[in-house]
């Protein structure tokens, strides 16, 4: 993969990480990201997902809580609920998130980028052989996380999260548009190391002003502001990012619309929740449900 098309990929996978990090005040006034969609008798709502949050994220506002309510099945990126609870899955995303044999990630990177990470280790007291077996995707989530969680966030407390757990509760179906597997093996994908870690340093750095704006959008809806934060600026700046669009959004874009179209056919009413990113734009779900004859409308 080009160098330029790894540096893309990192800002958006960081995105996809710190886009949805609401400190969420007042949780019941935020709007979030909600759509309704309709096609004859099937519904669907759509939720731009949050997948790190804090206690005070919730309640959401009734208008959504009704709507997962009244539908009739569950539809997620993956049933990162399932996955934790199956150990043969277990091992295959150890697999695929840590090296094999001698290899580390020390022998992907340069000097000067892993000392930097070392650097960065060393600041927040982080031992070193936690994250030398991850490979650089893993290790660029892992590195995401640990600084999300020093900012007082809790994966444990994210949207898509709290509906799994509601379902499994509820004994409401639960369909995969993804899983966890296929969601890994993008991000390993993304090749050149040295460019996705350093660059995730970089980025890290960067996240206190990064933050309040993708905060900003989510909590009031503003699903313009957030197509041009993720993806139109960077886009209108550099079309030759494209590809990598394409890969991260667009072409998994394509793959859930027709997913959560399927699941739409075998349930009268369904409850979407996927990440934000994938719902705004051009080329996101929304726009592909529109294309099929669904009537779409930001609620």
């Amino acid at each position: 993969m080009p160098v330029i098309r790894a540096h893309f990929a990192l800002r958006h996978c960081l995105a996809a990480l710190l886009l949805l990090l609401s400190t969420a005040a007042g949780a019941a006034e935020d709007k979030g990201l909600f759509w309704h969609a309709q096609k004859g008798e099937h519904e669907i709502y759509l939720l731009g997902s949050v997948h790190m949050a804090t206690k005070d994220f919730y309640p959401m506002r009734q208008q959504i809580l009704q709507a997962y309510r009244d539908s009739d099945a569950l539809v997620v990126e993956a049933d990162i609920l399932a996955a934790e609870k199956d150990p043969a899955l277990q091992q295959k995303i150890m697999q695929e998130s840590l090296y094999q044999g001698k290899r580390s990630l020390r022998d992907d990177l340069s000097p000067e980028v892993y000392g930097k990470l070392q650097k960065w280790l060393q600041q927040r007291q982080l031992p070193e052989p936690l994250f030398v077996r991850q490979r650089p995707a893993f290790a660029m989530i892992t590195l995401s996380m640990v600084e999300m969680k020093a900012r007082g966030l809790d994966p444990s407390l994210g949207i898509d999260r709290h509906f799994l757990k509601l379902a499994k509760s509820d004994g409401k179906p639960v369909v995969e548009l993804e899983g966890v597997m296929k969601q890994l093996q993008v991000l390993n994908g993304l090749g050149e190391p040295d460019l996705l870690l350093e660059q995730t340093l970089a980025q890290l750095d960067d996240i206190g002003t990064f933050i309040p704006k993708l905060t900003s959008a989510w909590k009031t809806g503003d699903s313009d502001a957030l197509y041009h934060l993720i993806i139109a600026d960077d886009l209108a700046e550099h079309p030759e990012y494209r590809p990598v669009y394409e890969t991260l959004f667009f072409n998994r874009n394509q793959h859930m619309a027709a997913g959560i179209r399927k699941a739409s056919a075998a349930h009268p009413s369904v409850f979407v929740i996927v990440g934000a990113g994938h719902l705004v734009g051009e080329d996101s779900v929304i726009q592909r449900l529109k294309s099929k004859g669904y009537k779409v409308q930001q609620i």
